[in-house]
């Protein structure tokens, strides 16, 4: 299994030169899960396993196809003007898409591919948005060796 927890860790930092506040939550499925709209602090992000994939790659081993949602959450306030909903979220959008893209997410790994996003809900004053992500890797199951032999330690009675 591949552990996502590095791609959040990306996704915390602020990144130079975006303009405006940054996402002031960034975590997983678990948190997206508990998620109360009425007392959530906007902008903020998670990231969501959606799906993997595995092909036989040999002996113990998997080639791993990764795909994984970021959820962006904003404000969808009536104050703004016709538009500028839209070009927030798109500028959250692309600064993600520049973090990710190409990036290897492990030792071994294929760049991270950007695979489009949908809307995940409208309200009156937030605005969901999951754009989706896959890389690849190859898993395997082996175990370290042991370490070398040095000698006997008797244990118990002695004869």
């Amino acid at each position: 299994m591949i552990s996502l927890t590095p791609v959040i860790q990306r996704l915390t930092p602020k990144p130079a030169g975006f303009a405006g506040l940054w996402f002031r939550q960034v975590a997983g499925a678990a948190e997206f899960a508990q998620v109360r709209p009425e007392a959530l602090p906007l902008p903020a992000c998670w990231v969501i396993r959606a799906s993997d994939r595995a092909r036989h790659a040999g002996e113990r081993a998997e080639h791993v196809t990764l795909t994984f949602d970021v959820a962006i959450a904003i404000e969808n306030a009536r104050r703004h003007a016709p538009g500028e909903t839209d070009d927030m979220l798109l500028a959250y959008r692309r600064a993600v898409k520049d973090i990710l893209l190409g990036w290897e997410p492990e030792p071994g790994a294929r760049p991270i591919k950007f695979d489009g996003g949908r809307v995940l809900e409208v309200t009156e004053l937030d605005l969901y948005w999951a754009d989706r992500y896959t890389f690849e890797a190859v898993i395997d199951n082996y175990l370290p060796d042991p370490p070398p032999f040095e000698s006997i330690e008797h244990k118990g009675v002695e004869p």
